[in-house]
């Protein structure tokens, strides 16, 4: 890591930061009862909720990815691991008895999280053909 340019060192530790931050609000947002006591909810529908956290997780797992891994593979990987994490958290909901596993809400979490993944692999390629890479 000697030969890591600095400003990338600091982009890749506030990445890793961002991620876990904000996988410890998904993870305390999911579990806790009553989510409305806590922080203002939009009226949105609960699935549009879910896709946009996911989303924005999926986002967060791009940025870290995409300097070690390519755009393809921190694409698939982002969406994955963004689904994954969130497939973890509607399983934890079993073991608390005032919230609800739902299996459309793991959907919407994965549809939102490869939307992003997507959309930010097509903004990224375009980007790097601009510049000749």
């Amino acid at each position: 890591m000697a030969d890591v340019p600095l400003p990338l060192m600091a982009t890749r530790r506030l990445a890793i930061a961002a991620n876990l931050l904000y996988a410890v609000v998904l993870l305390t947002l999911g579990l806790i009862s009553d989510v409305s006591r806590f922080v203002p909810v939009p009226n949105v529908p609960d699935l549009v909720a879910h896709a946009a956290a996911y989303a924005v997780q999926a986002a967060f797992l791009y940025a870290l990815l995409l300097p070690t891994c390519g755009q393809g593979r921190a694409a698939l990987l982002a969406a994955l691991g963004a689904t994954l994490y969130g497939g973890v958290i509607e399983a934890s909901q079993l073991l608390q008895p005032a919230r609800v596993f739902e299996a459309r809400d793991l959907v919407a979490n994965g549809v939102g999280a490869a939307m992003a993944a997507a959309i930010l692999y097509f903004a990224t390629s375009r980007r790097s053909e601009a510049q000749g890479r």
